[in-house]
């Protein structure tokens, strides 16, 4: 067994850190603690928020629970607000997951075919019936119009309904490509 003294201790412990006597190091775990419940209260307050939209939508628009919840979920994971994405459904299918334009668009967001295959290649018009694969398309296909169009949710939506070809051709006329389809969107 080998004996240190007390002197020799000390000299293999660190020196003493400087900087963790300043107020800063002092409130580090303070902050630390005030950042942990922050995001505590964020999340309680968007799960509270999530809960309140999806039996608000729920109650409106008489459907079922798991499509608020789709609809909700897979807006917000889109970027897409999810009063504007229950606004876009109920106007464009009013919640019927086996809707069909007259032009060929199908599901809930009435996404066409060929939209489909360019947003992601492979998918088939049959997949566009798959309640969570045409959310997913439809409101990635909005965030892009919102992109395109500088944030400018109504041009999107117009874009959405008219597409962005009729929609870029009135605008470089000079016109105004408005038929009502983004205030009745943003309206439901």
């Amino acid at each position: 067994m080998i004996r240190t003294t007390k002197h020799e201790e000390a000299k293999n412990e660190a020196p003493p850190d400087p900087a963790a006597s300043t107020p800063q190091a002092q409130a580090a775990p303070d902050q630390d603690l005030e950042d942990r419940i922050a995001t505590q209260i964020a999340e309680t307050t968007s799960e509270s928020d999530r809960e309140s939209s999806v039996l608000a939508a729920v109650d409106r628009y008489k459907i079922e629970r798991n499509l608020a919840e789709d609809i909700y979920d897979i807006a917000a994971e889109s970027g897409i607000e999810p009063s504007m994405a229950y606004g876009l459904v109920r106007t464009e299918s009013t919640f019927n997951t086996r809707a069909v334009s007259n032009v060929g668009a199908r599901g809930l967001t009435q996404v066409m075919p060929r939209t489909a295959r360019w947003l992601r290649p492979g998918t088939r018009a049959e997949d566009l019936y798959d309640q969570q694969t045409n959310l997913r398309l439809g409101f990635k296909y909005l965030n892009q119009l919102i992109d395109r169009y500088g944030g400018d949710v109504k041009l999107a939506l117009t874009a959405y309904n008219r597409g962005p070809g009729t929609v870029d051709r009135v605008l470089k006329r000079g016109g105004d490509p408005d038929n009502g389809y983004a205030g009745k969107v943003l309206g439901s």
